[in-house]
């Protein structure tokens, strides 16, 4: 299994999202001056309202730079880690660029989106809707949510195949895969369109779809192919966008 990874677009992106927190840290002390240099009976100055609205909205383009490209919440090291064993045909590339999915895998079976999930306890996907019991409403303001992978992971997959296509390769296998990553999670999987898998089941699942003999999807000589491409364009990747 080969891993590459658009490091130079992380930092830049953590740099962002940092930069972003200490700008609203700047503002929301701003706002506390304005608000001192008033008589204390009296309401706040519409300044002091917008220096907190400002401060507000930049920590929040903060955390979604952070949640995406932070060190916590990347997980290419832990993906690399888990399907490790597998052979060079499987070749895993993080970060391609902003616009497209965080993980693409080549693997024998196809071209894969991944899209990984931090949960732990109780997950269910029933027809495609999500859901786990309700936590602290705090907690998921500062940290990942589930959301809907589903959803997600439709929107990657359609991603994956405008620059497949743009390649000419519009007639390659292709398919995604929620991956969740805490071993606490326990799942509950029934009519879910993507396949989905603990972490540790990952390497297992691969091989499964990947088959044997003749029954596997692409040759070598198509798969090389396709990682030269990948290959190109992680090359010519922007270290912002």
């Amino acid at each position: 299994m080969q891993l590459v990874a658009n490091q130079q677009l992380v930092k830049n992106r953590v740099r962002l999202g940092l930069g972003f927190h200490v700008t609203a840290l700047v503002v929301f002390a701003l706002g506390l001056v304005l608000s001192t240099q008033i008589d204390a009976t009296r309401e706040l100055p519409w300044e002091s309202w917008v220096a907190i609205l400002a401060g507000l909205g930049l920590y929040s383009l903060g955390q979604t730079q952070l949640r995406r490209w932070g060190p916590r919440n990347r997980q290419e090291e832990q993906l690399g880690q888990a399907i490790r064993s597998l052979d060079d045909r499987y070749k895993l590339y993080a970060f391609l660029s902003s616009s497209l999915p965080d993980y693409i895998l080549v693997s024998p079976a196809g071209v894969h989106v991944l899209i990984v999930r931090q949960e732990s306890g109780q997950v269910s996907c029933v027809r495609d809707r999500w859901s786990k019991p309700s936590g602290s409403r705090l907690l998921s303001f500062f940290g990942p949510t589930l959301g809907n992978p589903s959803a997600d992971a439709a929107r990657q997959l359609q991603k994956l195949r405008d620059l497949l296509a743009q390649r000419g390769m519009q007639d390659l296998p292709t398919s995604s895969l929620v991956v969740f990553t805490n071993p606490k999670v326990q799942l509950r999987i029934e009519g879910c369109s993507s396949t989905v898998t603990r972490i540790k089941e990952l390497k297992d699942v691969l091989r499964r779809m990947a088959g044997k003999g003749q029954n596997v999807a692409l040759s070598s000589a198509r798969i090389h192919e396709i990682q030269t491409v990948l290959d190109e364009r992680m090359r010519a990747a922007h270290s912002w966008r």
